[in-house]
């Protein structure tokens, strides 16, 4: 891949989006996107395509960062580091047959994220 990883952040807490693209974009992964709800996620991976997606997986709108990860992945195989406020193994289950990059939980050092995709994309 040639320059950075074009990143999809899907998170409805719109003040920790501003900040994570903050600190991402100050170590060199710009977002190329930022949306609140899995519906939006759905339609901007389907036209898109992003290199990488960072989910949140308690969201606004009908269904969840999980559903909308299963969604996204009927049309390409986007990987995924899931994020969530909650640390609930049944939630972190139902991840695993997506074999997510990472399962975070909040709060989140860019740091961590940051070493994860580059780990992804060497």
């Amino acid at each position: 891949m040639s320059g950075a990883p074009r990143i999809l952040l899907v998170e409805d807490e719109v003040i920790a989006a501003m900040v994570m693209t903050a600190e991402l974009a100050a170590g060199g992964l710009p977002v190329a996107r930022h949306v609140t709800t899995g519906e939006a996620a759905i339609v901007y991976a389907s036209a898109q395509r992003p290199d990488l997606i960072i989910m949140d997986i308690r969201l606004a709108g009908r269904i969840d960062g999980i559903e909308t990860a299963l969604r996204i992945r009927t049309e390409y195989p986007a990987p995924f580091i899931f994020i969530t406020g909650f640390d609930d193994s049944a939630v972190k289950e139902r991840t695993v047959p997506l074999q997510p990059l990472g399962y975070l939980i909040k709060p989140i050092a860019a740091i961590l994220i940051k070493s994860i995709i580059e780990s992804h994309f060497s």
